[in-house]
Formats: C-alpha cells, sequence, structure tokens
C-alpha cells in the first residue's frame, strides 16, 4: 500500500494538477487552499491510493457545491462562512485524515482496517459538519444552542438544528454509500463512520458553543466568530483567544477518527 513507485507519484502530480485548475476556475479554492490542498491529495493517493483520493474528492467536490448553492439562495453576505475556501479551511479538515492515512508508517500496530476506519471517521466527520452548517443556515427556524437550546441568530458557534443533523446523515450516507461502492468498508465499518461522524460533529458543536473564541459586534450586536464586523474590530465575548472556527474542526474531526477506531477495537 505504500510503496513510492513513480507511476502512483507521477498519476497524483496529473491528477491533483487538473482539479487545481478547475478548483480556481470555479471558485472552489483561492490560491493558498489549492497549495493547501495538493500535499493532501498527493499523500492520499501514493500512501493510499485511488479508491481513498475518491472519496476526499467526493467530500470536497459536494462540500464546495453545497456551499455555492447556499451562497446563490442567501447571498454572500448572509453570514460570516467562508465560502471560497483557503488554507486554513483545508487544513483543518484534512489534517485528520491524511495523518491518518501515514500514521502506519511511524505505528506498526496501526493495521490497514484501522487505517481505513479512521480516514472515515475523520472525514465522515468533516463532511457531516459541513454539511450540517450549509443545510442548517438553509433552516426557516432559528438554530438552538446545543448546550442550553437557547434561540441564537443563525451561524452562531454552538448552534445546531434539525435541518443540520439531516445534513449530516445525508453526508454520511454519501460516504458511506461510495465507501462500500469502492469495497473499502464492510457493514460494521459503515455502522461505525455513521455512529463517528454523529459523534464527531455533536464534539464539533460542544466546542463550538464552550470553547471557541466569540465576539460581539459593536454596530449590530451579534454574536460572531470574526474578530471584525460590520467593517468595525468586535469585543471579545467568549471563548479561548486561540480557539477559532478552525481549530475546532481540526479537533472535531481528530476526534472523528479516534472514535471510529476505538468502536473497530471493540466491535470487530
Amino acid at each position: 500500500m505504500f510503496a513510492l513507485d513513480l507511476a502512483s507519484q507521477l498519476e497524483a502530480l496529473i491528477i491533483l494538477s487538473i482539479i487545481a485548475i478547475l478548483a480556481l476556475k470555479f471558485r472552489l479554492l483561492d490560491r493558498l487552499g489549492v497549495a493547501a490542498s495538493i500535499p493532501i491529495g498527493y499523500i492520499t493517493i501514493v500512501f493510499a491510493g485511488l479508491r481513498y483520493f475518491l472519496i476526499l474528492l467526493a467530500f470536497f467536490t459536494i462540500s464546495s457545491l453545497a456551499t455555492k448553492f447556499r451562497v446563490k439562495i442567501l447571498g454572500e453576505e448572509f453570514i460570516e462562512k467562508d465560502w471560497v475556501r483557503g488554507w486554513r479551511n483545508v487544513l483543518a479538515n484534512g489534517l485528520a485524515s491524511t495523518f491518518i492515512i501515514i500514521a502506519p508508517l511511524f505505528f506498526s500496530q496501526l493495521t490497514s482496517q484501522l487505517m481505513t476506519i479512521g480516514f472515515l471517521g475523520a472525514l465522515g466527520t468533516a463532511f457531516a459538519d459541513t454539511l450540517a452548517t450549509e443545510m442548517g443556515l438553509l433552516s426557516r427556524h432559528e438554530p438552538r444552542m446545543i448546550i442550553n437550546l437557547r434561540k441564537v441568530e443563525k451561524g452562531t458557534p454552538g448552534a445546531v438544528t434539525l435541518y443540520g443533523y439531516l445534513g449530516s446523515m445525508l453526508a454520511l450516507l454519501i460516504l458511506c454509500s461510495l465507501a462500500w461502492i469502492l469495497q473499502l468498508a464492510d457493514q460494521l465499518m459503515i455502522v461505525i463512520t455513521i455512529i463517528a461522524g454523529i459523534l464527531g460533529t455533536t464534539i464539533d458543536s460542544l466546542l463550538g458553543a464552550g470553547l471557541q473564541q466569540k465576539y460581539r459586534c459593536t454596530v449590530c450586536g451579534r454574536i460572531v466568530e470574526n474578530p471584525k464586523h460590520c467593517d468595525k474590530p468586535a469585543e471579545k465575548y467568549s471563548g479561548i483567544s486561540w480557539i477559532n472556527t478552525h481549530i475546532v474542526n481540526l479537533l472535531s474531526t481528530s476526534m472523528g477518527a479516534m472514535i471510529a477506531m476505538l468502536l473497530y477495537i471493540l466491535l470487530a
């Protein structure tokens, strides 16, 4: 699985070059986002294979299309969310799955099955959280904070909606269906991936509500996740200064991977 042959490396470079051009053309990634995505894609193809990369590509493509659809419906300025993904977003959602792929090089006890379920757990969490966000923003109802169920404005870190959890399930069903078709996952792995993905995206919401740095806009009074709003510096409201939405994504995808591997060890 981990042979670094010239053919696979050339294959990776050709595929990634084409995808990079398309991502820039259709504004799915900015230039730094493309730069960050290339090593993630390269490692996935060379060290794991095209089947794993196809799952990664499906996550990226469907998530990007969902964001485009949300922006078309609500507009670019409706909420402070990246709609052209940058390097922080790419790394936050892709580092955990990438580390899982190369981990067997350093930890011999990590079998190919554990690598696979860890990869699916991490990517499943990222996919579920992304579609939860995009579909949740389209909900007609106000979201509720996951820790106290109080109604808050859309885009508030830690807010959840029924639409959001339906989006999570849709993402996981797509991911698991593709893994099944590509013969990467059996029935047990599919069940574990769904459980890990739901738990991972729930952890993301809990971290967003409790630990993520949040600000209060001095102009409109909204609670936001960016230090600047309405073209003015916002006041710190709560949370830990170094924990932003990207750190939350990285932590939750890592937890999704660990949950998946632990469940597989216990149940397989």
